[in-house]
């Protein structure tokens, strides 16, 4: 966060106008920000622990891993990164991509984060998914599963926890079921208005921090809201528990203007080496045989020629478009770019276009 440092005899003419301007952005940063939530846990640190690696098991029976051993190694590597950067917890973190078709990220107490193969293929760099890694990094730092576990079930959580993961078979099944049921409720509908700000403020600088160009966040943002109202895709960060989407981008707007410019290095975006890891990932409904298939753009080539090829017709342009972040059918590609095209086929086997709809055609 920049402050501004006031002294007897300086005034604004010894200043730039950027340091002028970043200085206003740095002060307005702190008014619009949220502070954090004035709540406490009962949790101590190896309980929330041991409540994330009981809940891992059941997530794992609920959505799957994802059978890709490079890609889930590569979110860890991703994800390490950004741990390095965060405040200390002494949690050991474990990252997870999730084979199911939801847009979506979240975070269990103790270090166990996770995000989907549908997130996954919507997103279009590393650094967008740096943002969201570095966001659900800020809920556990901030231990706001604990917090919310604290507040649901107050001071009888001392009995209830504590019995719920103490060693036991059948009889403690229903404690269980109970405190799993209020974490996964929260992992549903978000930790409230506060907590979502704090953490997206802290999935900035962790991602910033990381080397990554977090300014990222608006564009995934941005593509995500506009495709949840055109095609239902869904994400649930913009579900009605969470802050309003436009107050999100315009916040992290400011973060990334004020905390960008002051960032070491060249900040990584890595959009075209991203893509190229999506190769074959699974796309949409399990079982529906549709996987994302990596084009490189060739000199020359437009994104309606390259639809017109792939799918007969130009008629799925804007959703080619959409599906790899660009604003416009006509935005302008440049040599080795990477495009992603959604395809039918099998793992191991070879990959074809989808059939071209009916309707297609224009």
């Amino acid at each position: 966060m920049h402050s501004i440092h006031w002294c007897a005899g300086c005034t604004t003419a010894a200043f730039t106008r950027r340091q002028v301007l970043l200085a206003l952005a740095g002060a307005a940063t702190a008014v619009l920000l949220p502070r954090p939530a004035r709540a406490f846990t009962i949790l101590s640190s190896s309980q929330e622990e041991e409540i994330g690696r009981n809940a891992h098991k059941e997530i794992l029976q609920r959505f799957g891993a994802l059978d890709s051993p490079s890609l889930q190694a590569y979110v860890a590597r991703m994800g390490q990164r950004l741990v390095e950067e965060a405040e200390y917890t002494g949690f050991e973190y474990h990252f997870t991509a999730l084979d199911t078709p939801e847009v979506n990220a979240f975070a269990l107490p103790g270090g166990f984060i996770y995000v989907t193969r549908g997130l996954l293929a919507e997103a279009n760099s590393e650094a967008e998914v740096a943002t969201v890694v570095g966001h659900e990094i800020g809920h556990v730092t901030s231990h706001h599963a604990a917090k919310q576990l604290t507040r649901a079930f107050g001071l009888q959580f001392l009995t209830l926890g504590l019995i719920a993961l103490s060693p036991g078979g059948r009889e403690h099944a229903g404690k269980w079921a109970t405190l799993s049921g209020e974490l996964f409720s929260r992992i549903l509908l978000g930790y409230g208005r506060e907590a979502e700000l704090e953490s997206d403020e802290r999935g900035i600088r962790y991602a910033f921090r990381a080397g990554y160009d977090a300014r990222q966040m608006v564009n995934f943002f941005r593509v995500l809201q506009l495709k949840a109202r055109l095609a239902g895709v869904g994400y649930h960060a913009f579900s009605a528990t969470h802050p309003d989407t436009i107050e999100r981008i315009d916040r992290a707007r400011v973060l990334g203007d004020v905390i960008g410019p002051g960032a070491a290095g060249e900040l990584r975006v890595s959009a075209d080496e991203y893509k190229a890891r999506l190769e074959g990932l699974p796309y949409g409904e399990k079982g529906s045989g549709k996987r994302l298939r990596i084009h490189t753009v060739a000199p020359g080539e437009t994104l309606p020629a390259i639809v017109r090829q792939a799918y007969g017709s130009e008629a799925r342009a804007y959703e080619v478009a959409l599906l790899n972040g660009l604003r416009r059918e006509d935005a302008p590609l440049v040599p080795d770019q990477r495009l992603k095209l959604v395809v039918e086929g099998t793992p191991g086997g070879s990959l074809r276009l989808e059939p071209k709809p009916p309707e297609a055609g224009r």
